[in-house]
């Protein structure tokens, strides 16, 4: 069980938490199923498709929306909002190993809202990317890097996208975990030794009380994943309100 609090206090003080193994080998090898028809769906891999990625995930993918409705993830974001939690955006990414070059994603970061002039002056992040490492990260799979940073600083970029950054963090991290990010964080990664395939899903989440709209929201309203709705309070309130 994980200390709620302190994983908040991660988010808020240098931008990131990791929730370790909270999908377990059962859950990441029915991922790994699901996410293998889904990119047989789109054709397979290729020299000209080395990585092939799904928004809407729920659109695209709705077998994996009970997935989403993970209490110890939500929980954890509901505590760093002090809110209830809402599902804004699904994607999904598979990386082949074998075909990637060595930078999977340039630094990057998601925040996307107008920056005051005196700079962000905020209790809490307004909205999260929440994603799940089914492979992990490191050496091996592929490192993901992280710049942290405390809650109210600078957004700008610390260098060219393409380079080192003085301060970052290589993030090592089990297969199974979540990684919260405040989507102010700036982070990339790169390929992996193995050959292996990278599956890498998740979303961004606001609290409910939290309407500003943001260019990367987008649905998920098909008559599968009501169906889960109907079955999962969790997805349910994800997706639909607190009732």
């Amino acid at each position: 069980m994980f200390d709620l609090k302190s994983k908040a206090c991660d988010v808020i003080e240098r931008g990131y938490c990791v929730l370790e193994s909270v999908y377990d080998d059962r859950e990441c090898e029915q991922l790994r199923t699901i996410f293998k028809q889904l990119c047989d769906n789109k054709g397979g891999f290729s020299s000209e498709r080395e990585t092939i990625t799904f928004h809407p995930l729920l659109e695209w993918g709705p077998e994996i929306a009970p997935f989403f409705a993970k209490p110890i993830v939500v929980d954890t974001m509901a505590t760093v909002f002090q809110d209830d939690v809402r599902l804004a955006h699904s994607g999904a990414a598979v990386f082949n190993n074998a075909l990637v070059g060595e930078t999977l994603t340039d630094w990057h970061v998601h925040y996307a809202w107008k920056i005051p002039p005196t700079g962000l002056q905020r209790n809490h992040p307004e909205r999260v990317l929440c994603n799940i490492y089914v492979d992990g990260s490191g050496p091996d799979i592929g490192p993901l890097i992280v710049l942290p940073r405390g809650l109210n600083n600078s957004v700008g970029a610390k260098g060219d996208v393409g380079a080192k950054w003085d301060g970052q963090v290589e993030v090592v991290i089990p297969p199974g975990s979540a990684v919260i990010f405040d989507t102010a964080v700036w982070h990339c990664s790169k390929r992996g030794s193995s050959s292996a395939l990278r599956h890498l899903w998740g979303g961004h989440y606001q609290g409910w009380s939290n309407s500003t709209p943001h260019p990367e929201d987008n649905t998920a309203d098909n008559p599968t994943v009501a169906e889960y709705k109907n079955e999962l309070p969790v997805l349910r309130g994800l997706l639909d309100g607190p009732t």
